[in-house]
């Protein structure tokens, strides 16, 4: 039995059990020893040292011992705890050892993901400058597309207008030209003619009044005046464009001009007789009086008065339609006037005469090629 001495508050001495740790209680009859027994226990001195000694060595030793059983279980009880750290601190590190491979691997990612956004930052960049480029391009192409459109339309403007425009009255200028002492007046034909095609309700042709003392083709004027001094080298011209006008109307029609060919040469234009080979009838002059005795010229003006009646009476064959003018023989009649004939020849006429004739055979043509042009436009 192992005990250990302790002193209480009271100052007495208890003992407690070292294995157990309960308190021992002391009977009280050891506080009332009498000294015949306290004799006996302490008889011998020797044993009593002995035992004292062995007392004191088994007192001192009892701490020591009690100590050592508290170290072992502590020491048990903190290796334990400290095995259990160690199992813990295992895991820690091997959960950490499992962070860091994550942190690399997500390193790694970040890695290829910074690549790939840069490699996209390329693409998108690259994209956006072919975008920019695409886009230049498109405006460029809607510009040449816009300018196409203009060109096209200008162009079906241009075609829709050359659809309706007439060779003959874009070719041939058929005018009027007043003389008031040194004040000349040029009027356009069109504005003074009625249209060919305009009757009455009574079915008959409204005949045109024509103011002004010349009759001009192209700006050339056909005749002469005491007042006027036209070259002839004008006249020649003028009849140049006549015989030149003429000759185009039959042809447009089909038709086959009997007895004469018409030849336009410019201001040498002549007609030629189909009877007579070799016949050469000028639509030209000179002036003078050797021109004047010659009746060559006045030949060939009656010549195409009767091609201009013969091109009258195809155009009025089945048409309805009627020249103005009414052409004889050489000669024209104001019809619808004064009723008068004109001649067309030089010789023993009046230069007024002359010029009025020429005037009203202008008419007669003018009518002609109005007539062709809608014939033309209609088809």
């Amino acid at each position: 039995l192992q005990t250990a001495r302790i002193k209480m508050e009271d100052d007495s001495i208890c003992f407690m059990c070292a294995r157990c740790k309960q308190l021992i209680k002391l009977d009280p009859s050891f506080d009332s020893i009498d000294p015949q027994t306290i004799q006996e226990l302490t008889s011998s001195h020797t044993s009593r040292h002995i035992d004292d000694d062995a007392t004191k060595t088994s007192k001192d030793d009892e701490p020591q011992q009690l100590e050592e059983q508290c170290d072992h279980e502590t020491v048990a009880n903190l290796t334990e705890e400290l095995k259990k750290l160690k199992t813990e601190e295992s895991d820690l590190l091997s959960q950490l050892s499992e962070t860091e491979k994550e942190r690399e691997e997500v390193k790694k990612e970040m890695g290829e993901i910074r690549k790939q956004q840069e490699a996209l930052d390329k693409e998108e960049e690259k994209q956006l400058q072919e975008y920019a480029e695409l886009r230049v391009q498109q405006i460029e192409l809607e510009e040449e597309q816009c300018s196409a459109d203009l060109q096209m339309a200008h162009t079906e403007h241009q075609l829709n207008k050359l659809k309706k425009t007439n060779v003959f009255n874009s070719t041939f200028h058929i005018w009027w030209f007043f003389i008031y002492n040194t004040l000349k007046i040029s009027l356009t034909f069109p504005g003074a003619l009625i249209s060919p095609t305009h009757r009455c309700k009574d079915n008959q042709q409204t005949v045109a009044r024509h103011q002004g003392h010349f009759g001009t083709i192209n700006g050339f004027r056909l005749g002469r005046l005491p007042g006027a001094n036209v070259e002839w080298t004008e006249i020649n011209a003028a009849w140049g464009q006549v015989v030149l006008l003429l000759a185009s109307l039959a042809k447009k029609m089909g038709l086959k001009l009997k007895r004469y060919k018409l030849v336009p040469y410019g201001n040498h234009s002549y007609i030629e007789s189909v009877d007579d080979k070799g016949k050469e009838l000028p639509l030209y002059g000179s002036g003078g009086l050797r021109f004047l005795w010659d009746t060559k010229f006045d030949q060939a003006m009656v010549a195409f008065l009767d091609c201009l009646q013969q091109f009258k009476e195809a155009v009025e064959g089945n048409s309805g339609f009627s020249l103005p003018y009414r052409m004889e023989k050489g000669k024209i009649e104001d019809t619808g006037g004064s009723g008068a004939s004109y001649s067309i020849k030089m010789q023993f006429n009046s230069e007024e005469q002359w010029t009025k004739a020429l005037k009203f055979m202008l008419t007669n043509l003018k009518w002609g090629l109005a007539w062709v042009s809608s014939q033309f436009t209609s088809s």
